[in-house]
């Protein structure tokens, strides 16, 4: 079986259960990361928009409160850990896309950068279908336009100026990088189980073989066995054949040999003459079961 056939066998829920496990590692680091992180940006906002910092740290607060309870319930309703990573993504999202409402021309190219740094984490961290990721930008974009196109400090010609064009390809950035990292973990995944299905059915075939070669080692032991006994009962016969059984046929012979030297009447010596040479004939079936016998026990041997 080549790899390819090997791979296309991996069912769905044996690769995801073993991207859950790849992957759960790195969305509860960045889940931590935004609990602990975003509030700590407040102190950009207290230098950017000193008018706003105390909403904007409430708002931050109430995302990192709402990150840390999507942890909590995780474990207890089994929640995946691409579900509980796109609970921070989204919340901080449109959590920067409100901030758009609150700042002027001049803040444009600093808070493009701290959104940037967002995209560009979750390229980093994030493993799951791309259809995700279009959700979240797409929702992202909406709310940043309206906050933008709503708040009359914000020059739109400046917003792409000043880091909204750049903001838009890292978005975009972002979603091919993380189905790039995606689908390469998932081939990565699919060819490791397959190796492990591999080296299982190799392992099976080896027990599978050294069964049968016990099994055949049986077999020739009982089979040897069985030939040995065969051996016996043959030397056993062709000792009686060539000894107890001949030996009476040569007395015989030997007794109408004296009595062929004897004077006898014809009719007499006509059923001593047959005698003989019936005698004869015995010995000599006698003499061929007996060479019979000595080659076939040589050939068992």
């Amino acid at each position: 079986m080549t790899v390819r056939e090997l791979i296309a066998q991996i069912s769905a829920s044996a690769w995801r259960s073993e991207l859950e496990k790849t992957s759960f590692k790195y969305h509860i680091i960045a889940c931590w990361a935004s609990v602990i992180f975003d509030p700590i940006f407040a102190i950009t906002d207290y230098i950017n928009i000193p008018q706003s910092w105390e909403h904007l740290l409430v708002i931050r607060l109430g995302v990192s409160v709402a990150i840390l309870l999507i942890l909590l319930l995780r474990e207890p309703y089994h929640l995946p850990s691409y579900l509980v990573v796109s609970v921070p993504f989204l919340l901080i999202s449109l959590q920067n896309a409100y901030t758009f409402g609150l700042i002027s021309n001049e803040n444009l190219l600093g808070h493009n950068l701290n959104y940037m740094a967002l995209l560009i984490g979750a390229s980093m961290f994030v493993l799951w279908e791309w259809y995700y990721s279009v959700i979240i930008v797409v929702l992202s974009s909406i709310a940043t336009a309206l906050f933008v196109y709503y708040n009359p400090a914000i020059d739109i010609n400046e917003f792409f100026v000043q880091g909204g064009l750049l903001l838009g390809v890292v978005a975009i950035f972002m979603i091919v990088l993380i189905r790039a990292r995606y689908n390469l973990t998932v081939k990565e995944i699919k060819a490791r189980l397959a190796l492990q299905a591999s080296n299982e059915e190799i392992q099976a075939q080896a027990e599978e073989i050294q069964i049968i070669n016990d099994n055949l080692e049986l077999i020739v032991q009982e089979r040897t066995r069985e030939l040995e006994k065969k051996n016996e009962a043959l030397e056993e016969y062709a000792f009686i054949n060539a000894h107890k059984l001949r030996s009476p046929v040569a007395s015989i012979l030997g007794l109408m040999n004296l009595m062929n030297k004897t004077n006898l009447d014809d009719e007499a010596s006509i059923i001593a003459q047959h005698m003989v040479k019936s005698t004869e004939k015995l010995d000599e079936v006698i003499t061929t079961m007996t060479l019979a016998l000595e080659k076939g026990d040589r050939h068992v041997k």
